[in-house]
Parts: C-alpha cells; structure tokens; sequence
C-alpha cells in the first residue's frame, strides 16, 4: 500500500471570508401543495366568488387555496386571460390611495371557469386514483 504525502491547501484572504446571506425558508408541508400549473384555474375559482375583484384578494383567495405565488405572477396571470379574452378589467378611483385595477369575467371567461372547474376534477380524481394505488403497496 502506497502513501501519498498531501500538501496543504492554501486560500486567499478573499476565499475564505463568508458573505453574510439570508437562510433559505424551507417550505412547510402545507406550502406549495399544488404545482403552479394550476394557477390559471384557481384563478378562475377565486374569481367565481364575486363580480368584480382585486388582484390583491384574488392572490389572497389563491394562497387559502393551497398555492404560493407571489402577487407578480397573479398579475401576469390575470394580463393573460384579459389578452385572450376571459376578463376584463378597468380602472377603479379609490379614496385613500393610488386607483385599482378591478378585474370581472367576461362570457368567455365563465366558459373558462367551467373547463377549468372540469379540468381541476380530473386531476383530483387522477391523483386520488394513483394514491389509492399507492396506499396498496
């Protein structure tokens, strides 16, 4: 058996200094429970609820719904179904604050909403079925 000498590394000053960095957040089992592939229909669940709403509370009715995306991307969401058609959306004054977008449902988009309640059963049954699967095992 051969012994190999090893010569000590050596670092510069600069490679061993740490940055201070902001610990990653690890997410909690109930955070991220639903890929955000699912945006677009939650979306239109939350928008079901009223005629006219916010993107504010349509961001904070997708949270309670299990998906964690940042107000960003429910606002990129929300500019995409306006440009195909399923919402619609004006300027509303408001009396402390800078005026809101208030975003409403066109017929398009209630045809949207019915696909997309259809589309999210599919997956439920889907993932009920492979679980189930799963369980026997």
């Amino acid at each position: 058996m051969t012994s190999r000498a090893t010569t000590p590394k050596t670092t510069s000053p600069k490679a061993t200094t740490l940055k201070a960095t902001t610990p990653k957040k690890i997410p909690s089992p109930v955070e991220n429970v639903l890929p955000r592939r699912f945006l677009r229909q939650l979306l239109f669940l939350a928008l079901g609820h009223s005629e006219r709403s916010y993107g504010y509370e349509l961001a904070e009715a997708v949270r309670e719904y299990g998906l964690s995306v940042d107000l960003a991307g429910i606002y990129r969401e929300l500019r995409s179904l306006e440009q195909h058609g399923l919402l619609s959306s004006e300027w509303e004054p408001s009396k402390s604050g800078p005026d809101r977008r208030v975003y409403m449902m066109t017929d398009s988009g209630r045809e949207g909403r019915a696909e997309a309640i259809e589309s999210l059963r599919w997956a439920r049954d889907q993932l009920t079925a492979a679980l189930d699967d799963a369980s026997k095992s």
